[in-house]
């Protein structure tokens, strides 16, 4: 499901958008929700912060009358919620050219010097597009693993991901592949949720079951092409045989 969330400085513009935007979630809650609508960049960051949106789509004002614009905003959005799907609502359409300076692929860009019918037809017809969009990115995801590590996203494909652990280092995992390893910021607890094809084996280890090479039932312990190894926690070795079940390339001892 995928929030929606405003940023609007003026109080009746902002109701109007609220307005419209829950009006359309009535009618499209099976892919969306309403997060919030504020008047000011912090409280935006806060809410986000909070509750963390994945895929979220932000609609914004660009002169918010505060510390940052509404394009400082989308910049800062964008790190918290690298799929987000950013409209911009604003008074000033010369400043369109600047969300490529930002970099911010901006998915809309609405005048407000038009009819509020207009405005509310424009807001759907993003909105609409952006459900579109990040479906189909869901679509896609399915069959890749994603994960990023400074500004940098990276995208792989999961049937080549071993093993999830965590790092030395605090609050990193270390991602296993068939070509290579991985560090990034991340908990396995989120990563468990976001990729229930990957099996939470232990407290400490999350594995693609297609890619075991061996599992020793009396040690409990799962082996991965190139000496990777893991152990089975007693309270998971159920749900593992079940899936290793289908699996012709596991040997088990």
């Amino acid at each position: 499901m995928y929030q929606i969330v405003i940023c609007e400085d003026n109080e009746i513009q902002l109701h109007q958008i609220i307005k419209i935007v829950k009006n359309y979630v009535l009618f499209h809650d099976e892919n969306f929700s309403f997060g919030v609508g504020v008047d000011n960049p912090s409280d935006c960051l806060n809410f986000i912060n909070k509750y963390k949106p994945q895929n979220g789509i932000y609609l914004l004002d660009i002169d918010l009358n505060a510390a940052i614009n509404g394009m400082q905003l989308a910049e800062k959005i964008r790190k918290m919620d690298v799929q987000a799907k950013l409209i911009f609502i604003t008074t000033h359409d010369e400043l369109a050219p600047m969300t490529l300076k930002y970099q911010l692929e901006a998915l809309g860009f609405i005048s407000k010097d038009q009819a509020v019918e207009k405005v509310r037809d424009e807001i759907i017809d993003n909105l609409n597009l952006a459900g579109a969009r990040s479906i189909a990115a869901a679509n896609d995801r399915k069959q890749n693993f994603s994960f990023t590590v400074g500004s940098r996203i990276y995208n792989l494909k999961l049937q080549d991901v071993l093993a999830i652990v965590p790092s030395e280092i605090p609050h990193r995992l270390k991602l296993y592949t068939k070509y290579g390893e991985y560090e990034f910021y991340s908990k396995l607890s989120d990563i468990a949720k976001r990729e229930p094809l990957l099996l939470r084996c232990s407290k400490s280890a999350l594995i693609n079951v297609d890619n075991i090479v061996s599992y020793h039932i009396k040690t409990r312990i799962i082996s991965f092409d190139g000496g990777l190894t893991c152990k089975c926690s007693l309270t998971k070795v159920k749900e593992l045989r079940s899936r290793l079940e289908g699996s012709k390339s596991t040997n088990t001892i």
